[in-house]
């Protein structure tokens, strides 16, 4: 395995194992540690910090291993952001993840194979190894595009990382373009995405993965979605940082593995019915509006 690896820790000892050993697996040549510090006054999280440290100071393989850690806790956005910035300082491309996302083995073949292909192409920004289709396949290739950049197991290059923008500067111009209302296939989508912006460019949510999908969405940058499910997130507990009750069972079923060639889609264009059905079923779509929000809570 030879792509870097960025791996993004915090305070969480049970899902840093359990990904550790998924990495075992394939023995990546370098892997990049990026740990977030223990928040002030956290006895808790001094202790879980300390345990997650000492699993990666016992990996199983010899590689070239490079820490970034915070002595203090930066929070989500700030702790990911920087860490995304020292990795791409270091290297062209790579692949992240972080400690509540399982790989499958095939991800890794298809994100090498999927970050030589289109390293050149300026227009793909991410390759992602999650897939939310609910077992239907999107075209005849064994992949599809996607403006959405989900982030459970992804990579990208430098090259695209460099425009992300952390503070979203272009946010409060760009939401009165046109290129910004076109971007979405009915009004209901378009409130959905300008009210989370709105909250994070105003810092009301701490999250670096929507600046990172506002940042590729103002370039015109697209994503590449497997069509197979290649990453089970474990995350959806009490101690996630963003989602503490138990979710959809799709996340926790197993993944798919991907054969070794892979077949590729005849043009590069997003397919927009397979987006419409990630943001009804992925994002909820609708029932993050009343009175559909209060349906779903008598759900």
């Amino acid at each position: 395995m030879e792509t870097p690896i960025l791996v993004l820790l915090f305070n969480r000892p049970i899902e840093t194992g359990r990904l550790i050993k998924e990495l075992e697996k394939i023995k990546p040549q370098k892997l990049y540690i990026n740990q977030d510090g223990p928040r002030i006054n956290s006895i808790e999280d001094k202790i879980l910090c300390k345990k997650v440290k000492n699993i990666t100071l016992n990996l199983k393989w010899k590689c070239e291993v490079q820490v970034n850690e915070n002595k203090i806790n930066k929070g989500c956005r700030k702790s990911v952001s920087e860490g995304l910035e020292w990795f791409f300082n270091k290297e062209e491309k790579g692949i992240i993840l972080e400690d509540d996302c399982m790989p499958a083995k095939s991800f890794f073949n298809f994100s090498e194979k999927m970050l030589k292909k289109y390293k050149n192409n300026e227009k793909i920004y991410t390759i992602s190894g999650s897939n939310f289709q609910k077992d239907k396949k999107i075209g005849n290739a064994d992949y599809y595009f996607s403006k959405y950049a989900h982030c459970w197991g992804w990579s990208t290059w430098r090259r695209a990382w460099k425009n992300y923008d952390s503070n979203m500067s272009f946010w409060d111009e760009w939401k009165k373009t046109l290129h910004w209302k076109n971007l979405h296939s009915n009004s209901l989508e378009q409130k959905y995405w300008q009210d989370i912006f709105d909250r994070v460019h105003n810092k009301k949510i701490d999250s670096w993965a929507y600046v990172w999908l506002a940042s590729i969405w103002f370039k015109n940058g697209i994503s590449i979605i497997p069509n197979k499910n290649l990453i089970i997130n474990i995350g959806f507990n009490k101690n996630a940082t963003h989602t503490n009750i138990n979710h959809d069972t799709e996340y926790e079923n197993k993944f798919d593995e991907f054969k070794k060639e892979i077949n590729d889609p005849k043009k590069i264009e997003v397919d927009q019915n397979a987006d419409l059905f990630v943001f009804n079923n992925h994002f909820k779509g609708k029932y993050n509006f009343y009175p559909w929000k209060f349906i779903l809570y008598l759900k």
